[in-house]
């Protein structure tokens, strides 16, 4: 029996009281559907057509064309998004523009009808790939409501996190590495959750818990780390650490944030993404994307204008 980390291993699951109960997928994979990518089937990168996304860019991630349909709505119209090493990047949009099945298409979720995601680096179009195998090319999805093991300590949910297969025997009584233990008091201290190492999961805060989640991700050694509307249910405190917390991350790894708080958004973000009926609709800085009509009259309203 082997453990992984909390998020596509364990992100759809809810593992708050120890017993973990899997959590449907939001849109269920459709297999074989015409024009759909059959499961499992791999792709090889396009390198002429990855090299014409990338041209002049430190890309890390490449979203290329995708579309997706259910029942005939549209939920990515040719989308094509690409994100640069070390950036944070917030995605924004009104309810149904497709933050969510983009995420979905991008950690193996969701299979698209179309197009493809390509990872820097690695030769096979993601769209072929399992939810697993993705997660361990190093792409981390949080979701909005934190996974964690309520009943074991802060030290161990990190110590159950660490990269790579380890037994559920040899993570609880095997003992760590020097290496190991060096990689928890790190994620520790930039969690901010140093002080509460030995603390049951289960009795921290919501934000704490947040944060812990985070951290459990950060054990896997994430390229690119997703994070789903992170500051909801928080207090004033809790999200401006969270901010903080965010901001630190970028720069050793790509963070992509799925937000609605635009004070929040202005806070963390170099780069926003305005997304509209499943087409990016407007790119740039927020006050860019603040001042764009066609944003301001689908998402933000005249009193943004």
């Amino acid at each position: 029996m082997t453990v992984s980390a909390p998020t596509s291993a364990l992100s759809s699951q809810e593992v708050e009281d120890d017993r973990p109960t899997t959590e449907p997928p939001t849109v269920p994979l459709a297999r074989d559907t015409p024009g759909r990518p059959k499961s499992g089937r791999r792709r090889a990168v396009s390198q002429e057509r990855l090299a014409s996304l990338v041209q002049g860019r430190k890309a890390v991630l490449c979203v290329d064309n995708v579309s997706v349909s259910f029942d005939g709505f549209k939920a990515l119209n040719e989308l094509t998004l690409i994100l640069d090493a070390g950036e944070l990047r917030c995605i924004i949009g009104p309810n149904g523009a497709g933050k969510t099945t983009l995420m979905d298409c991008i950690t193996g979720k969701t299979r698209p009808d179309a197009g493809s995601v390509y990872l820097v680096g690695h030769g096979e179009d993601l769209i072929g790939l399992s939810e697993h195998e993705i997660a361990a090319l190093g792409i981390c999805r949080k979701f909005q409501r934190p996974t964690v093991f309520g009943g074991h300590s802060v030290f161990e949910n990190l110590e159950l996190a660490l990269a790579g297969n380890r037994s559920v025997w040899r993570a609880l009584f095997g003992g760590l590495s020097k290496a190991e233990a060096e990689v928890i008091d790190q994620t520790l201290e930039t969690i901010g959750l140093k002080e509460a190492r030995d603390r049951p999961a289960g009795q921290l805060s919501h934000g704490q818990k947040q944060w812990l989640e985070i951290g459990m991700l950060l054990a896997q050694k994430p390229r690119v780390l997703l994070v789903d509307e992170p500051i909801a249910g928080m207090t004033h405190a809790e999200t401006e650490r969270t901010a903080e917390l965010l901001v630190s991350l970028a720069g050793e790894r790509t963070v992509v944030v799925v937000e609605h708080d635009m004070e929040f958004v202005r806070n963390i973000a170099s780069r926003v993404t305005v997304l509209h009926e499943g087409r990016v609709l407007a790119e740039g800085s927020l006050d860019q994307v603040q001042a764009n009509s066609e944003v301001v009259e689908v998402y933000l309203g005249a009193g943004h204008a």
